[in-house]
């Protein structure tokens, strides 16, 4: 079998433990494939973040660490409109975007995104690789546990043929009206139906193809740079210009080989940046996690 060489993306905001459980849990189950891990550091850190005790738990893998000039975070603030592609054309400001440097300076062919709270337990990269195809993007697309649509109508699998008109979309709606695609005003006239608000690709971990993406995604195409959000999340600009291009993702489950937010078992590692508690009990758990995979 012909090992194809995929870089990594992953951005760190605090929880150096995780991060290191993350990282070396992927190596150990899909090194084989992995040319460079590109670290990016967010330019705003929690109070107590320790960069050098990450750089100690890292040591010896093939990492880039890059620092950003600006911190975004969630706000959403320029990053649309007429301002936002004016300063696409600035490097400073697009490599501030989440996963922007790896994008524009990977080698490889293949660009896997994750977060830093994830356990890798088998090659996901390696599956992912057998599963792409000739498709673009691969990973679970759709937030659909958000999405009035989920069931009958569409799902991950199911979203390319299931476009409602905005008519049925605001008739879709009326069972969740206060759903966030509506309390952002995403569900009106002169917005899109389809894709549906909620979809994209989930950059929990995704592989990406570069050779395809990258000629047609700023600062060389049109297509909004995958780390852009819009008013819902990360990755649905991106994800709406690629389908409405005529790009197919494979949806495809990263849970039979890692978890996402291991140590609350939520699936969601937000809730613990703002809870001191929750964020020492996890950062102690993965503590103890990390002798696993280091050894």
């Amino acid at each position: 079998m012909i090992i194809q060489k995929v870089d990594v993306a992953i951005n760190v905001y605090g929880k150096p433990y995780q991060t290191a459980v993350s990282i070396w849990s992927l190596m150990k189950n899909s090194g084989q494939h992995i040319q460079q891990i590109y670290v990016t550091l967010e330019k705003k850190q929690p109070e107590d973040f320790d960069e050098a005790l990450l750089r100690s738990l890292l040591e010896g893998l093939p990492i880039i660490y890059f620092k950003p000039k600006f911190f975004f975070g969630w706000w959403e603030g320029r990053r649309k409109g007429l301002l936002n592609r004016i300063l696409l054309r600035f490097k400073d400001y697009r490599y501030s975007i989440r996963s922007q440097y790896a994008w524009e300076n990977s080698q490889a062919k293949w660009l896997f995104l994750m977060h830093n709270d994830m356990l890798f337990t088998d090659d996901l990269i390696g599956h992912y690789l057998t599963k792409i195809g000739d498709s673009i993007g691969i990973g679970q697309v759709g937030q659909c546990w958000n999405c009035p649509a989920l069931g009958e109508l569409c799902d991950g699998n199911r979203y390319w043929d299931y476009r409602p008109s905005m008519e049925e979309l605001k008739t879709l709606y009326q069972s969740r009206p206060e759903g966030r695609a509506v309390m952002h005003g995403l569900v009106q006239d002169g917005q899109l139906s389809w894709p549906l608000p909620e979809c994209r690709l989930n950059e929990h971990a995704a592989l990406i193809n570069l050779d395809m993406a990258r000629p047609i995604t700023s600062p060389l195409g049109t297509v909004a740079p995958i780390g852009l959000k819009n008013s819902l999340d990360n990755g649905i600009p991106w994800f709406q210009g690629m389908t409405l291009k005529g790009y197919k993702m494979v949806n495809e489950s990263y849970m039979p080989f890692a978890k996402h937010a291991w140590t609350n078992d939520t699936d969601c590692g937000h809730a613990s940046l703002f809870d001191k508690n929750m964020y020492d009990r996890e950062e102690e758990m993965a503590k103890y996690e990390l002798a696993k995979w280091r050894n």
